[in-house]
């Protein structure tokens, strides 16, 4: 007997890295019918067989996505996994979706998980759809209904955006590379939102608004993009990486078509409100500024009160100045009165003393006199013509006869 042996977990951990380490064996598309389906929770636990086998398997979540019944083709996408506990292999569905979408829904599948994981999808990448949008352009089939149903519906609140159509394919093998030349040239032509739009129909009538390269068309356009295909129920990959997805072209008119009236009525609305708050200012800024001038005026006036009664003591203090100074020369000049009053020439005559004038009226004294010179003789009372018939000089004593 051979004493090599591995344990049970040695032999199920090494199952279960082999499975787990195989490419082939993850993230891939299962198809079969469903048998025996049961919920425990949030998980979906059935077995998926064909006419030759069949393995278990499980679906975490399921409430995500779609929910399938016993004896349903259906297509699983995910990985197969080894259960070491129960050694048992199941695969592990991430999605299922009705055999009747076939390939075709798989593959779209795994391109939405390709663009989620790529970043094609977030919102920190969305642009913001201008709310007042003055040039509008609408890339769908001129022909159908759908430009209709946006135009109509814009015009019904608004006649002064500019709309233009430009002709594209929405179905068909030329209808990706129509729209994405109709994206180039519109992108370079400044309008403010594009709107990529078409009526409803099959998963296979839609698959070109799933085309791989128009979403990388629409992520690099600068030009705000709204994407309104199809009905409210069908969602494409142009309605993930679009900057705006709507349910339907008529919505899409109905974002972009703002009410002009209704602006209007908000601009009239703000000039009135506007015009109230002005009067308001207005009327407490006179208030104030009546009051400010109130309150100037009793200022100035205590101010020219309080100046006045100084420039009244200024002036009685000047008063009584002046007034001094008046009285101190009134008696001063009454000093020099009476001293002149005492010095006066005619006070002297009166008192009998004469004063002698030669005879063109220069005022003369004994000295200047001789002996048969003509004189005046001022005297009290009047003047006396004289002729010298003597003159005795005090100093000499000496006299003169003629």
């Amino acid at each position: 007997m051979s004493s090599k042996f591995v344990s049970v977990t040695v032999l199920t951990g090494y199952i279960k890295n082999i499975i787990a380490s195989e490419d082939l064996l993850q993230n891939i598309s299962l198809a079969g019918e469903v048998s025996g389906i049961r919920c425990s929770g949030a998980h979906a636990y059935f077995t998926l067989k064909d006419e030759n086998a069949q393995i278990e398997c499980c679906c975490f979540g399921y409430a995500k996505g779609y929910l399938p019944k016993s004896g349903e083709s259906v297509i699983l996408t995910g990985s197969l996994d080894f259960y070491q506990k129960g050694g048992k292999m199941t695969f592990i569905a991430k999605s299922i979706q009705p055999l009747g979408q076939g390939a075709l829904a798989v593959k779209l599948e795994q391109l939405k998980q390709k663009l989620i994981k790529a970043g094609y999808f977030k919102e920190s990448h969305k642009k913001a759809i201008p709310k007042y949008p003055s040039k509008v352009c609408v890339i769908t089939a001129r022909t159908g209904a759908v430009i209709r149903d946006i135009v109509s519906t814009i015009r019904k609140k608004n006649e002064i955006i500019d709309i233009d159509v430009y002709d594209v394919k929405v179905q068909g093998i030329t209808a990706v590379g129509s729209m994405i030349n109709a994206l180039k040239t519109i992108d370079t032509m400044g309008y403010d939102v594009i709107i990529i739009a078409r009526g409803g129909g099959s998963l296979e009538d839609l698959m070109p608004f799933n085309d791989e390269s128009l979403v990388y068309q629409i992520f690099d356009t600068n030009t705000p993009v709204i994407s309104a295909v199809g009905h409210e129920t069908d969602f494409t990959l142009c309605d993930f990486v679009s900057d705006v997805r709507v349910p339907t072209p008529t919505a899409a008119g109905e974002l972009v078509g703002y009410d002009v009236e209704e602006i209007k009525r908000r601009v009239i609305g703000l000039m009135e409100m506007c015009d109230r708050r002005v009067k308001t200012k207005l009327h407490y800024a006179g208030n104030s500024l009546v009051q400010s001038v109130r309150r100037l005026v009793s200022c100035n006036n205590l101010v020219i009160s309080n100046n006045k009664n100084k420039i009244d003591m200024f002036a009685s203090n000047m008063t009584n100045v002046i007034n001094n100074k008046f009285t101190a020369y009134e008696h001063v000049i009454a000093k020099l009165n009476a001293s002149l009053d005492a010095n006066n020439p005619t006070k002297i005559l009166s008192r009998g003393y004469s004063k002698l004038y030669d005879s063109i009226g220069h005022s003369i004294d004994a000295n200047g006199v001789s002996i048969g010179d003509d004189i005046i003789v001022l005297a009290d009372g009047g003047r006396i013509g004289a002729v010298v018939s003597s003159v005795k000089l005090n100093d000499k004593g000496n006299e003169s006869n003629g």
